[in-house]
């Protein structure tokens, strides 16, 4: 799997590659109202955050696999 590059904050320099389930580290910065409910979500949930970002990116792009953080 190829992760091209893109505008993130720094300068893309060459594209990754990865294999489908290898977990790949990003910032993101998003609304403290979002973020809120992100916290409050995963603390529901007994999940760290990541897991439930995980989730709810792979249910916004469609992605059969649920993020594949457990």
């Amino acid at each position: 799997m190829v992760i091209r590059p893109a505008r993130s904050g720094r300068p893309s320099t060459h594209e990754r590659v990865y294999k489908p389930d290898e977990l790949v580290r990003f910032d993101a910065r998003i609304p403290a109202r979002i973020a809120q409910r992100l916290y409050e979500a995963a603390y529901q949930a007994g999940r760290p955050v990541t897991a439930v970002h995980a989730d709810l990116l792979a249910r916004a792009l469609d992605d059969s696999d649920e993020g594949a953080m457990g």
